[in-house]
């Protein structure tokens, strides 16, 4: 069985992925990532997805990191994604 997920203006895909597992989807399906009508990943198991995060350089452009869990601060998740100088989001 495949997956569509259609992605708005500011993606949040990566967050939405880890989500979905969470909700008990099975990690194996396939995933299908568009944007209009443009498929903008090859398609991957939601697993894959899952498991990343983006990083964001001044001198480069965004790149795709192993996500990790983020230690609670102050009662409240820190930011999932890791940046560099300052840049950066899923």
């Amino acid at each position: 069985m495949a997956m569509r997920i259609d992605l708005p203006a500011k993606p949040s895909l990566l967050p939405y992925c880890r989500k979905l597992l969470a909700e008990g989807a099975d990690p194996a399906e396939l995933v299908h990532v568009y944007r209009g009508e443009t498929l903008c990943f090859h398609p991957a198991p939601l697993a894959t997805f899952a498991a990343l995060t983006t990083e964001e350089g001044v001198e480069r452009s965004i790149r795709f990191r192993k996500w990790r869990e983020m230690p609670r601060q102050g009662g409240v998740y820190a930011s999932e994604t890791a940046t560099i100088a300052g840049g950066g989001n899923d």
